[in-house]
């Protein structure tokens, strides 16, 4: 499977998402993915390496208290 994902493969998720994308975007979103899914695909097949099961994400949400809301 090669690494780069071409505008037709866009468009096909254009439909499984109900979206409808100009073809110069279409261009923009294939380039984007093109360089996103293959790091993704390599930080994947890291992290499941046996000396990195153990590890946890640390993700976290903050947002501010109502009192520090500005506008």
């Amino acid at each position: 499977m090669s690494d780069e994902i071409t505008e037709k493969e866009v468009e096909v998720f254009e439909r499984l998402a109900d979206l409808a994308l100009k073809a110069e975007r279409r261009k923009a979103v294939a380039g984007i993915l093109s360089a996103w899914v293959p790091a993704a695909n390599e930080l994947s097949r890291k992290m499941a390496e046996p000396q990195h099961r153990a590890l946890m994400p640390n993700v976290r949400f903050t947002h501010p208290a109502a009192d520090e809301v500005t506008e």
